[in-house]
């Protein structure tokens, strides 16, 4: 620009300067002077006289002639003093033929010629080294001037035109290519210019078995305005032209739609190539195509020139428009020999373009999805009614979320009617600052169906649908994709429900078991009779947990069953821990009419159980006699006794041996048992006892004085050790006065109470520490509780006897009473028969909780 308005300024002087110096004036031959200037003529024009004009100082006219300037050369212009210098001074220069003056305020000569004079300006020493000389250089193959050039950098002294040649040769001949550029220098300083390249390359050098160039190549030396410059650089000329193939392209990252090629999301493509020839610079690059093209350039390292392949990455530009597979052809600068018919070659490659892909959140604290709007029983719906989706989108795209409520039956109390939400066809995209989580909005579609379902949910369906392309442009085919999402639940109100429970008909059915969960001993459930006043979802439930226990009903009543009556079931939940009858108090959510809230009696009972009273007398057993009547008193044992169980079974018996009385156990699947009178302890029967105790987790309660050396192993062996043995000792027990459940029972508190013998009686020394003492005196240890088995030892054979043990009425149903004791005090009252009563309610609740209820079916 700053050139174009010099020579625009040059030729506007011209102009002038012939203005005023050229005049030909239209007088013959004459001179005339006057005050305004003087008018010279040689005659050869054929004009009539006239005056100077008034803005002439010099008028001359000829048709023959001119006017002449000095002459001298831009050497002898220098010679001008600087001093002498005058603003308009005019010259010839004969070196550039052509008139100057002198622009005083520019400080320099000017021409008429629109020429510039030659700037004065030198590569620097330290600026040689920083020449870069760029493109592929092979021996026969014609520089491109867009690709082989040299950048380089000079100080200019004396601005002005510049014209820089750039000769490579080979030794000292030229070898046939060269760099040319020029321009102007509007002023002095530092300038980058480009040289651009031409020519053919003569010959080129070699490499060596590594890859590494034989030697420095070509001499490029350097001409400044037709002076040559003291930079030399070297260029490596191949001795053949670099020719390489892509063998294979890999993706390395994803490409999605509308994502430009340089977002962070965006990947690249890795392009593998192998039979290189020689070094060099590979270039590689394609068309567009889908908004989309990739190319790739990187000078080859010696490395890979030895191996003969390398990697290179190509970058991509633009965006994918649509998400479809996008086929390019990846052009390479590989060396194509015309001359031989030969034509570039590429590589097809199909870019992969992700399809929408989104991750739906079901059940997100964060991003939970939501809606708008009540929605009403037989309703219609509208535009106020949205639901609002969060979404994860993994992979960018288009497509239409919808949403759908399926047609459930016919009658009332069924969805009837197809419900449909859509999205409308939108774009999914990445967002950074929601982790990329999108909020889709479904509203209903025109004309779709309503809710017929009232007091309860409705589903709604989620599902994402795409068609690829064909969703951007209906001209490609459709690819069909479709991704199930979440369901999601809508409350619907309106229509009340209505109806009357009569609770005097309330029915249990089934058995609720102390520590059990209801559905192991189920069903338990308890009928109501309900009549239907109004249709609707009705629901009856527990007002609040009662004993860990609830229970909860519902059903839907239909317009069939208006003004007739029904049963609704309502199912137990949770995990008794009681024994006991419980009132369970239950609402309903009838609408309309009376509060529909009643009570129902539930039991909670003890399983059946099964006592085995063992001994070889029957006198001396826990069942005999008026004894046997204590576990049939409904009062004690029973539905509605002090032990609410639902049976007591007591098997008698004789187990001496222990053959024997294992099949007693295993025939009768016996829970408890209540040894007496050589009740026989020898090593097998131990073994039967302990295995009764600890794996099937059974109770026992051995009043024993015989065999005294078997049972001290038995009370040792169910310690896991010990050194306890037994020997005699007579007298009265008093009991010590804690708080334990076979103390402090549910029949009797006989803390500091008595139990007594009948005869004799044997005391344990040594006894381990795992074992509970009942003994009030120390150095007594006559009846004693394992402290984890439900294991209890008295050292009296007869403490089951009817005088010492206490009861009152008949065998088939008596009460428990104080006896007395023959040994010791026997005037004092003993609690024989209460201890052994708050034992079995003990040991009861230990089976009931603890006990493998199919033992026996696996042993």
């Amino acid at each position: 620009m700053h050139m174009n308005l010099e020579k625009k300024q040059y030729k506007l002087l011209y102009y002038i300067f012939l203005a005023v110096f050229f005049c030909i004036t239209t007088a013959q031959g004459q001179n005339t002077n006057n005050r305004n200037g003087m008018k010279l003529s040689d005659l050869s024009v054929s004009e009539p006289a006239s005056d100077v004009l008034p803005f002439s100082i010099l008028d001359l006219s000829s048709v023959e002639k001119g006017f002449l300037l000095p002459k001298m050369t831009t050497s002898e212009r220098r010679n001008i003093p600087k001093a002498d210098l005058q603003q308009g001074l005019m010259i010839y220069n004969t070196t550039i033929d052509c008139m100057e003056f002198y622009n005083e305020s520019r400080d320099r000569w000017l021409n008429l010629c629109g020429e510039i004079e030659p700037a004065t300006f030198v590569i620097q020493n330290s600026k040689c080294s920083t020449i870069q000389i760029e493109g592929n250089y092979f021996e026969g193959v014609f520089l491109k001037e867009r690709s082989n050039m040299i950048f380089l950098e000079v100080s200019v002294s004396t601005p002005g035109r510049y014209t820089v040649e750039a000769t490579a040769y080979n030794g000292t001949e030229p070898n046939g290519y060269a760099f040319q550029g020029s321009g102007i220098f509007p002023d002095a300083g530092n300038y980058h210019i480009v040289l651009r390249g031409s020519g053919t390359p003569i010959k080129g050098y070699l490499r060596d078995g590594n890859g590494a160039p034989t030697s420095s190549g070509d001499e490029i030396k350097f001409v400044l305005n037709g002076k040559t410059s003291s930079c030399v650089i070297n260029n490596f000329v191949e001795k053949e032209s670099l020719k390489y193939k892509i063998t294979h392209i890999n993706p390395v990252g994803k490409f999605f739609t509308g994502v430009n090629m340089t977002d962070p999301k965006s990947g690249n493509l890795e392009a593998t190539i192998s039979n290189i020839t020689m070094g060099g610079t590979v270039e590689i690059n394609t068309l567009d195509n889908n908004g989309i093209r990739f190319s790739g350039r990187r000078a080859l390292t010696n490395a890979e020139i030895a191996a003969g392949t390398a990697k290179i990455i190509l970058r991509g530009q633009g965006a994918p428009v649509v998400p479809r597979n996008t086929p390019l052809n990846f052009f390479t600068n590989s060396h194509v020999q015309v001359e031989l018919g030969q034509s570039p070659d590429f590589y097809d490659y199909t870019v992969p373009i992700e399809p929408l892909t989104v991750a739906f959140y079901c059940a997100n604290a964060q991003y939970p999805i939501s809606h708008e709007g009540v929605f009403e029983y037989n309703v219609n719906l509208t535009a106020d009614h949205k639901i609002h989706v969060p979404l994860k989108v993994n992979a960018t795209g288009r497509g239409e979320l919808t949403g759908t409520v399926e047609i459930e039956g016919i009658g009332y109390g069924n969805q009837t009617e197809k419900i449909e939400f859509t999205s409308g066809l939108i774009d999914f995209v990445f967002n950074n600052l929601r982790d990329d989580v999108q909020n889709v909005v479904l509203t209903p579609k025109v004309g779709t169906g309503k809710p017929t379902v009232s007091n309860r949910n409705i589903t709604v369906k989620m599902k994402l649908i795409s068609k690829g392309a064909h969703d951007y442009d209906a001209s490609y085919p459709p690819e069909l994709t479709e991704l199930d999402g979440c369901n999601y639940d809508i409350p619907v109100s309106g229509a009340p429900v209505q109806y009357e429970v009569d609770w005097s008909r309330a029915r249990v059915i089934g058995k609720l078991r102390p520590y059990k969960p209801t559905f192991l001993t189920g069903p338990n459930q308890i009928e109501l009779p309900v009549k239907v006043i109004f249709p609707g979802e009705a629901v009856i439930e527990t007002t609040n947990p009662v004993n860990g226990i609830t229970y909860k009903g519902i059903r839907t009543l239909t317009d069939a069953e208006v003004g007739r009556e029904v049963t609704m079931v309502l199912t137990a939940a949770g995990t008794p821990q009681i024994a006991e009858h419980y009132t369970m108090e239950l609402l309903g959510n009838s609408v309309g009419n009376a509060e529909q809230r009643g009570t129902v009696v539930v039991p909670v009972l003890y399983r059946p159980m099964v006592i085995l009273a063992s001994g070889s007398s029957a006198g001396f057993r826990v069942d005999d006699g008026t004894k046997a009547g204590l576990f049939k008193n409904p009062a004690y044992f029973g539905p509605h006794g002090i032990v609410k169980v639902e049976s007591v079974t007591v098997v008698s018996g004789n187990h001496s041996t222990a053959n024997n009385f294992i099949a007693a156990l295993r025939n009768n699947k016996v829970d408890i048992v209540m040894g007496s009178l050589n009740f026989g302890f020898d090593r097998d029967k131990n073994n039967a006892l302990y295995e009764f105790l600890v794996n099937k987790r059974g109770a026992a309660m051995i009043v024993n004085e015989s065999d005294g050396g078997h049972a001290a192993n038995f009370i040792n062996q169910l310690a896991g050790g010990g050194n306890a043995s037994i020997s005699l000792q007579s007298t009265f027990h008093t009991l010590v006065n804690t708080n334990d459940p076979l103390l402090v029972g549910p029949f009797f508190d006989v803390r500091g109470r008595m139990l007594g013998e009948d005869v004799s009686g044997r005391i344990i020394n040594n006894l381990p520490s795992s074992y509970i003492r009942y003994d009030a005196d120390p150095t007594k240890c006559w009846v004693v509780r394992h402290n984890q088995h439900a294991f209890v030892y008295v050292g009296d054979s007869g403490f089951f006897k009817h005088t010492v043990f206490g009861a009152s009425g008949s065998s088939s149903n008596a009460t428990f009473a104080t006896g007395s004791g023959s040994k010791g005090n026997s005037s004092a009252a003993t609690y024989n028969s209460h201890f052994t009563m708050n034992f079995l309610a003990w040991a009861i609740d230990y089976v009931q909780r603890n006990t493998d209820d199919h033992y026996y079916d696996h042993h």
